[in-house]
């Protein structure tokens, strides 16, 4: 007879899901881990979909319902403040889980209390063997993309590694880890805000562990859609807050440098068409790229008071060194050609 192994919960984020939904949740009721409670947060959904989670899943899921989309950090601290897990999985809507999935994780992340994250492969939904991410890696302007991204899965993720962070659609925490951080920062709304609080957790002593054998599947952006202004504004803003907010002072100045870089590379993509941001221009406008820019900036300076409060925490919890940022980027990091001209980030 398996052992119950520790307590986790699993938070389902939930916006006008309906058609996506039971497949995550059905997923999450087949895990093999058998110590699970599910908490579903609906973040103002009108489509039917929080009647849709009542009617089928009452007494199997904990339903909280907030009056309005509080984005994807909001809605997610609300899960976590409520779990009474010691573990908490992070599943979208938009994704679902192999049966084994956390079993595998937790094989890796129980013993070893180094490890206050941990990511496996996660697949793109409707693309047969083709990796969406094996966990992040990040320019040095604090721009992330999954790791493998677009690669179909042949071998070459197979071995047990260390990850900068996991992407928030599949990742599972230890809570203890993310109340030390303070859990996601809810101002970000959606998007690197995983990147933000995977920050933090390594700053506090944390590591990040990539196990090849826990399995996902994601529908990528099924709520924001791949091409959206509100998701080109959310993306290029939130990785300005992460620089502000976890980068050491001279890494703050070079990466206005490395932005620079990206950004010539972004005008190279318009004028040959290729990369991502050409495809949003040819959608939209040049104009509508430039003013996106200009709110982030000013976005930026609005809450600068905030984001250096957040950061004078953080430099006064952190256990890691410089020298050990450095090691992460040089880790982790992906070229300005990479992640201006391939697939979108996210």
């Amino acid at each position: 007879m398996k052992t119950p192994g520790p307590l986790v919960t699993a938070v389902v984020l939930n916006w006008n899901g309906q058609r996506i939904i039971e497949r995550c949740l059905d997923s999450l009721l087949a895990q093999t881990h058998p110590s699970l409670e599910i908490i579903v947060v609906d973040n103002g959904s009108s489509d039917g979909s929080l009647a849709l989670i009542k009617d089928r899943y009452e007494g199997k899921v904990r339903i909280f319902e907030n009056q309005s989309n509080l984005g994807f950090a909001g809605g997610c601290n609300v899960g976590i403040r409520a779990a009474r897990g010691t573990y908490i999985a992070l599943l979208n809507s938009d994704a679902y889980a192999a049966p084994e999935w956390l079993e595998e994780l937790l094989k890796v992340m129980a013993p070893d209390p180094r490890f206050g994250v941990g990511c496996g492969k996660t697949y793109f939904a409707h693309r047969d063997g083709i990796l969406e991410n094996t966990g992040h890696v990040v320019f040095r302007d604090g721009l992330g993309r999954g790791r493998g991204r677009l690669e179909r899965d042949e071998g070459q993720y197979d071995q047990e590694t260390s990850s900068l962070c996991p992407m928030g659609c599949a990742a599972l925490y230890r809570k203890e880890m993310l109340e030390a951080a303070g859990l996601f920062d809810e101002k970000f709304f959606a998007y690197a805000d995983d990147i933000d609080v995977g920050f933090r957790g390594r700053w506090l002593g944390y590591e990040c562990v990539f196990v090849p054998g826990a399995h996902a599947w994601h529908e990528l952006s099924a709520s924001f859609g791949m091409l959206s202004p509100l998701k080109a504004y959310l993306l290029e803003r939130n990785r300005l807050w992460v620089i502000v907010k976890c980068f050491p002072k001279r890494y703050i100045a070079m990466a206005f440098f490395h932005t620079l870089m990206r950004y010539l590379y972004i005008v190279y993509g318009i004028v040959r068409r290729v990369g991502p941001v050409s495809k949003y221009v040819t959608k939209t406008s040049s104009l509508s790229l430039i003013l996106i820019f200009l709110k982030v900036y000013l976005s930026t300076l609005w809450h600068l008071p905030y984001l250096l409060r957040e950061r004078r925490d953080l430099l006064r919890k952190r256990k890691a060194s410089v020298q050990d940022f450095e090691g992460w980027l040089n880790r982790y990091g992906i070229s300005a050609r990479d992640v201006a001209l391939n697939e979108v980030s996210y």
